[in-house]
């Protein structure tokens, strides 16, 4: 496969410029090369491709489904050479830095970092999503992704992964729940209570971190841990919550927290494609996204 794409290299912006022009005459025009120097090349390529690029109609050159297949990968290779160029020539902290996590590492660690960083470095352009952990692994590969955060140990070729924080977590319920007032309740008298929970995750465990061999009643299922608080404040059901997210709703009354069940840590991970530039911005992000967390749980 390296030496049909040696060979190929050196045909693709023929291709392209005939393909943008749409005939052979514009593109030897913008390529200031005769029209017999374009057709050899198209037919080199075609050839090392086993079929034709292209449906002749009259004058003009129409790319066939193979053809727009080729198209498609050259355009995305020519964004990440361009991308490549921009960063290389600019500093470390401008431009596109995109970004994915999820649920409470966007609402209280993610985002906030990113915002502090826009602030010091004006022509950063931050680019956020919400993608699971499978699915962010899956952009990171392709190139469209420069960093991930999630909470799941899922790795992939050509990804880095690695281990940067870890958050705290405890049972809580809202302030009409039976358990809100009186004294602290032991681990079975919570267990005879419903929890909600969230969903498993992609690596196919519970994301609250509930102990395995503890039984507990399951009275609903969510997408997300932050999505708990809410239910949680509405008194019916015990949650299992990131204290991060609980601290506000527990320093004002609406949630009390339970000690009697120990839950473990949440890791975070942090996952960078490997081939991909490194240092500047997204280290930053990750040194400074670790340092929030480790803050949080040291408060």
């Amino acid at each position: 496969m390296s030496s049909v794409r040696e060979r190929v290299w050196n045909w693709l912006p023929t291709f392209v410029a005939v393909v943008e022009e749409g005939s052979i005459g514009a593109a030897s025009r913008v390529l200031h090369v005769t029209p017999a120097a374009i057709s050899r090349t198209l037919r080199l390529l075609e050839a090392e491709m086993g079929e034709s690029l292209f449906n002749r109609v009259g004058r003009s050159l129409v790319l066939n489904e193979r053809g727009a297949r080729l198209r498609e990968g050259v355009a995305a290779a020519i964004d990440e050479v361009e991308r490549g160029i921009a960063r290389s020539l600019s500093s470390a902290f401008a431009g596109p830095l995109r970004v994915a996590s999820l649920g409470v590492l966007t609402d209280h660690f993610v985002v906030a970092t990113l915002l502090e960083l826009k602030a010091e470095h004006p022509a950063l352009l931050p680019e956020h999503r919400n993608l699971p952990p499978a699915a962010a692994l899956d952009e990171i590969t392709r190139g469209a992704l420069d960093v991930a955060f999630f909470y799941e140990e899922l790795g992939r070729d050509g990804v880095r992964v690695s281990r940067v924080a870890e958050t705290t977590m405890s049972v809580y319920c809202g302030r009409s729940h039976p358990l809100f007032d009186g004294e602290e309740p032991d681990a079975a008298t919570l267990t005879e209570h419903a929890f909600s929970v969230p969903q498993v995750g992609d690596s196919g465990r519970v994301l609250d971190g509930w102990p395995p061999t503890v039984a507990r009643r399951i009275g609903m299922r969510i997408t997300t841990l932050r999505s708990n608080l809410e239910v949680c404040r509405s008194g019916i059901l015990l949650c299992v919550l990131p204290d991060v997210t609980a601290h506000d709703a527990l320093e004002a009354g609406e949630l009390r927290r339970f000690d009697a069940i120990s839950l473990p840590t949440i890791p975070v991970f942090a996952a960078r494609g490997e081939g991909g530039v490194h240092g500047g911005a997204a280290d930053v992000l990750i040194a400074r996204v670790r340092s929030r967390i480790e803050e949080h749980a040291a408060g």
